[in-house]
């Protein structure tokens, strides 16, 4: 898609999947590398002091980019990894910011255990790969942020019916089912919890 989702792979790819740690958040980071997840401290050395001691504690290790794209300076990257022949299975959703010349300035990320048996019967990463339907990108960015800011922020889940098709909502939350009915035991489950 462009150089900021290829320097968001490669530091993936070529920095932790192939441990070339160094060379790669040297070559795909910025000035400043701030980083939000867990563990990690900001910076080349913070990467580092994580992913050399990773690398070596998971010296065979199958990571694959399952989707990711591009929004103004920012970066989406879904990956799979499976350490160690399937000892252990991840899937991280991960956020970037970059700089002007296209280098990772900033991190989030999101890593949940792969689940084998879902709710809804699909899995945390199935489904479309690819960016469609470009023409109707500022109308479905428009919608999103109104049902995450009016149901999911705001809590009023009577309005979840204004966003989620009844029969066409596809879940990949392992815990949650598909469709409008599967998103209401969700929410419910969530107000019963005091969230």
């Amino acid at each position: 898609m462009g150089k900021k989702l290829d320097n968001a792979k490669a530091l993936y790819l070529e920095g932790i999947r192939d441990g070339n740690a160094e060379e790669a958040v040297k070559k795909y980071t910025g000035d400043r590398y701030t980083q939000h997840s867990t563990g990690v401290a900001d910076g080349v050395a913070g990467f580092l002091a994580f992913f050399e001691p990773f690398i070596a504690r998971n010296p065979v290790r199958d990571i694959r980019i399952v989707r990711g794209f591009e929004d103004g300076q920012y970066v989406f990257v879904q990956a799979y990894q499976e350490l160690n022949g399937g000892r252990d299975k991840w899937i991280t959703t991960d956020l970037f910011d970059t700089d002007a010349n296209d280098r990772i300035i900033e991190h989030w990320d999101v890593i949940g255990p792969v689940v084998e048996t879902t709710v809804s019967g699909h899995s945390q990463i199935d489904g479309p790969t690819e960016v469609a339907d470009l023409s109707e990108t500022a109308s479905n960015k428009s919608i999103v942020a109104k049902f995450a800011d009016e149901v999911l922020i705001g809590g009023n889940f009577d309005r979840a019916t204004d966003f989620v098709s009844a029969d066409r909502y596809i879940q990949h939350n392992p815990l949650v089912d598909n469709g409008i009915s599967g998103f209401a035991a969700f929410a419910e489950q969530l107000a019963s919890e005091g969230r």
